[in-house]
């Protein structure tokens, strides 16, 4: 009984891992752009304070 259990949810995983991966790859390149556009978002801020003194 076990060992159908794992035959199928390994029948049913193992097809669309490569798809699961390429996403878990697409968020993590996603998480390295909000990372970055944060920094920048920062960066103006500090800027704009200085030449606009708010």
């Amino acid at each position: 009984m076990e060992t159908e259990i794992l035959g199928i949810v390994l029948g049913a995983v193992l097809p669309i891992y490569p798809l699961l991966f390429a996403i878990y790859q697409k968020i993590g390149r996603y998480d390295e752009v909000v990372e970055e556009f944060k920094k920048l978002r920062d960066e103006h801020e500090v800027y704009k304070e200085k030449y606009h003194g708010y």
